[in-house]
């Protein structure tokens, strides 16, 4: 049975109205706190988030599929503050195309997103809109109604009545079945009224002209926050005392996870027949959603985030000293370590920490050129390809898109490198320089290399705390330069060397004998679990989700590692079902 504290009864569940919903585009603040997110003067990654600690992998997991709060003998859960959060762009796009086609998702022009804690979703459930993002919103919700009169086909399979000649009736129908869709949820008789009235306005502005009064409608929906905010904010849960999310929330809420975008109609009848009210069939659906095109995308989307492949083509590089590097190239390291996720993830279901010990990659002409490999026979296309055996690559911690973005512009930073793989990787904590401390290093001399530079910096009493964790491991990644080529020497002809130790991790000669020191360690499966928390649900793990966590990272490990077996489970944890009152 899953264990809980127990706590007074919640105060009974209330909709969200229209007046209330519109009131929560000023406010921040929804899922609780988190960090803020920036870059060190050194290169270091601050945005990468990650947590104190790491989560007992010992705990125990089970689950009999009886109801969605027994997952496990053993399983403590204080779980996270329910609320809302903002759909990121990816997921914006993607329900509007889903909604009403291609046509319309091309049309958007939503706010950018800021991340937190390493992933826009922490930062949409806590930053507030601001008067331009809003007026942002009203925009992309005109173009895009605007896209799809011009094309209705789409918006026609939700309700027929708008193709032809339709009348005036047609405005409820639109308000029901596409707010419905929209929405996430059945709208009630007040919010169809006012949107029917909108139309009816709209009509009445445009001289009876039946589009204008859609369009109004439409604009109207597509700006709501029923349907620009994920509401997770649950029922009262009688058996562990917290909020259990309702059908619609949870129909959203794996949606969202699993496919990138909101439910469809027949995901929401399935929460409203009672489809999900037990993790058997909670499992079975998930499994079924895993099977299409869209659960890839959804799950690229997850690592384009995590491995900070989205902004890469945007990472500056000194022309002068590296003159090969370019937009193109770049975007050619991303599709490599997407081509490398896929392939462990889709095509061959194998264990995650491959990610990490890969002894291939894949390459197209211009990385086979800075890599120094044969490139294949036909300009444009990827292969898979060993690593070459003399330069000690593995996995994704050897591909130009890691060695790229943490580096700076003129040189490879050894304590980037390491604080990613620290933080993200293995999710440790790794505090920010103290208050006075000026984080960026000296030009490197002409008789020392960086290796010796950074040494000398751990004898500063105020950086040995943080650098003694991040560079021995970075050290590993020395004989790449700052876009990923291999090297021998520094530019200033003084050989370079990576071995690195550190106690109670492990010691390593190179890169790929650091990557079995990660795949071997057991946080870096509990950190895949945390960043999809992260990544996912849109709040940094708390201590109360801690034995939750060390539960699904069993089942995880007990399946192969298996990131298919990982994204069928989560939605059965407590993690994804429960949350506390709002706060």
């Amino acid at each position: 049975m899953l264990r809980t504290t127990p706590r007074p009864s919640p105060s009974p569940s209330t909709s969200l109205g229209l007046v209330a919903a519109l009131s929560l585009l000023a406010t921040s603040g929804c899922h609780g706190g988190g960090s803020g997110d920036g870059d060190g003067g050194d290169g270091t990654d601050s945005a990468s988030g990650g947590t104190a600690g790491t989560a007992d992998t010992t705990a125990g997991s089970g689950d009999d599929g009886d109801t969605g709060a027994d997952t496990g003998d053993g399983v403590d859960i204080e779980p996270a503050p329910g609320g809302i959060r903002r759909l990121i762009t990816r997921e914006y796009l993607t329900t509007i195309e889903m909604l009403l086609g291609p046509e319309a998702a091309e049309a958007a022009d939503p706010p950018v997103d800021t991340a937190q804690d390493g992933f826009q979703a922490v930062g949409a459930s806590l930053l507030a809109l601001d008067a331009v993002a809003v007026e942002q919103y009203e925009t992309s919700a005109g173009l895009i109604a605007d896209a799809a009169i011009a094309n209705p086909l789409r918006l026609a399979e939700t309700v027929p009545c708008v193709m032809g000649a339709p009348s005036a009736a047609c405005y409820e129908d639109v308000a029901r079945d596409f707010g419905r869709l929209a929405f996430r949820r059945p709208l009630d008789a007040d919010e169809i009224d006012l949107l029917v009235e909108v139309a009816e306005h709209g009509q009445s502005w445009g001289e009876g002209d039946f589009e204008v009064g859609l369009r109004y409608q439409l604009t109207a929906i597509l700006q709501m926050p029923s349907f620009l905010y994920l509401v997770e904010l649950g029922e009262p849960d009688e058996q562990s005392g917290y909020r259990r999310l309702n059908p619609y929330e949870l129909a959203t809420r794996m949606s969202i996870f699993l496919l990138g975008h909101g439910p469809s109609a027949e995901m929401l009848d399935l929460a409203e027949s009672g489809g999900l009210d037990d993790n058997t069939k909670i499992r079975a659906q998930a499994q079924s959603l895993i099977g299409g095109v869209e659960a890839r995308s959804a799950l690229a989307g997850f690592f384009d985030e995590y491995l900070r492949l989205e902004d890469l083509e945007n990472t500056a590089k000194n022309p002068e000293l590296f003159p090969d590097y370019s937009a193109d190239l770049a975007r050619s390291m991303r599709q490599e370590s997407q081509l490398l996720v896929h392939d462990i993830v889709w095509e061959r279901d194998a264990d995650y920490r491959e990610l990490f010990t890969a002894d291939y990659t894949f390459v197209n002409d211009r990385l086979a050129a800075l890599y120094g490999m044969t490139p294949p026979d036909q300009p444009g296309i990827y292969e898979r390809a060993e690593w070459p055996a003399d330069q000690h690559r593995a996995g994704y911690l050897s591909q130009a898109s890691f060695l790229t973005h943490q580096s700076s512009s003129l040189r490879n930073s050894p304590t980037k490198r390491g604080r990613f793989v620290q933080q993200s990787v293995l999710c440790t904590d790794i505090p920010p320089p103290p208050p006075g401390v000026v984080p960026t290093l000296p030009d490197l001399p002409g008789d020392i290399t960086l290796r010796e530079l950074l040494l000398m910096h751990l004898e500063e009493p105020s950086c040995a705390t943080c650098h003694a964790a991040t560079d021995p491991v970075g050290f590993a990644f020395e004989y790449f330069d700052a876009i990923g080529a291999y090297r021998t020497s520094e530019p200033n002809g003084l050989p370079v060397t990576a071995q690195g130790e550190i106690a109670d991790f492990g010691s390593w000669e190179n890169a790929a004998e650091l990557a079995e020191v990660v795949a071997a360690d057991p946080r870096t499966s509990a950190c895949v679990v945390k960043n999809l928390i992260r990544g996912s649900l849109g709040h940094r793990e708390t201590s109360g989700e801690g034995d939750a966590i060390a539960a699904l990272d069993q089942t995880f490990g007990e399946n192969g590692y298996s990131v298919q077996t990982l994204l069928v489970e989560f939605p059965t944890s407590p993690l994804f079902q429960l949350v506390d009152e709002p706060k």
